[in-house]
């Protein structure tokens, strides 16, 4: 009797979210579309151009995979870079000095621990100000390259450019703009951090 009358569950797909292809050609529409010319979605992925080209491909999810995957480093290189590359591969890239120079090469070495020529305390206080210093610069660097790509904008981006982005950014995403619409807000909020940052980095004014 169970085997007559068993009971066999059934699913209903009941999902009204429209599908992500649909969200990225909607996302393209409002940003950029993916540089493969046959694809109609979002570029929402850098992706590198090739060696002696300036800035960056923007693809789609898919096609930055197959773009990286293809993407040949060693594309263009000299036989002289593609030598030089590999004997620096051989010490991992790090800086190398025959036997006998470099920093502590000859007298150096003896002229470094000579108390009356080494300088101690200040020696290696200078060394830290200059870390702390070049550790600054890149932290810096990497908030405003941050702050650049909420804006969708490139490092090496103008003033003018910067500007033009955010205001055009400031007025899509505002509530006024969208008949009171708040669900953008959070972008909102993004771009007006990345315009606080870059006007304090003195990277666009006003």
């Amino acid at each position: 009797m169970a085997k007559d009358f068993s009971y066999r569950v059934k699913f209903t797909d009941i999902r009204v979210k429209p599908p992500k292809e649909e969200e990225e050609r909607q996302k393209a529409a409002e940003t950029r579309e993916c540089h493969r010319d046959d694809c109609d979605l979002a570029g929402s992925h850098p992706a590198p151009k090739p060696r002696g080209m300036d800035g960056v491909f923007w693809f789609c999810q898919k096609h930055a995979g197959e773009y990286n995957r293809n993407y040949d480093y060693f594309a263009g290189m000299s036989e002289a870079e593609l030598q030089a590359f590999n004997e620096m591969a051989k010490y991992g890239f790090n800086k190398t000095w025959k036997f006998g120079t470099g920093p502590m090469g000859k007298d150096k070495a003896a002229a470094a621990h000579d108390p009356r020529k080494w300088r101690g305390r200040e020696f290696f206080e200078e060394n830290a100000k200059a870390r702390k210093a070049r550790r600054k610069e890149q932290q810096s660097a990497g908030v405003t390259n941050r702050a650049l790509q909420e804006l969708d904008l490139e490092p090496g981006a103008t003033a003018t450019e910067i500007r033009v982005r955010y205001s055009e950014y400031v007025r899509r995403f505002h509530p006024d703009s969208n008949g009171g619409d708040r669900s953008s807000e959070h972008m909102l909020a993004r771009v007006l951090r990345a315009g606080k940052t870059l006007k304090a980095a003195g990277m666009m004014k006003g």
